[in-house]
């Protein structure tokens, strides 16, 4: 999987239209992750607006390797705890990379409506090698 096919795919799972939704649910199941890619999965399961009941059900093999992957996963998954689980897997930097900069999304949009001035903010985030 390339770092725009997942992007691309976040954007499916982040989709209020439902069958595009569902779509890369079942797309995300038939992935073969092998080592490493399986960061590309706890980015979608950290960002994508389904829970894991929805996961469990639409997902279930790619539910079961993230339960092997998180430990608790029916407790909210915070930022860091995901982070760490990618890093300890060593996830691929593309899925490292991709986790940050939604974060990264996020975090801006939080301020923004929180009343802070974005334009007033730079974010420049790298991974060592």
């Amino acid at each position: 999987m390339t770092k725009q096919e997942a992007e691309n795919m976040m954007n499916m799972l982040t989709s209020v239209d439902e069958d595009n939704g569902y779509l890369a649910l079942k797309a995300v199941e038939t992935f073969d992750y092998e080592e490493g890619t399986e960061g590309y999965l706890i980015y979608f399961f950290k960002f994508s607006r389904y829970s894991v009941e929805e996961w469990k059900k639409e997902a279930p093999k790619a539910y079961e390797i993230l339960n092997s992957l998180i430990l608790n996963i029916d407790s909210p998954l915070t930022y860091s705890s995901a982070l760490t689980y990618m890093i300890n897997k060593k996830a691929c930097k593309d899925s490292i990379e991709l986790y940050i900069e939604r974060h990264v999304k996020d975090l801006t949009q939080t301020l923004e409506r929180l009343g802070y001035p974005i334009d007033k903010l730079n974010f420049n985030i790298s991974l060592k090698e």
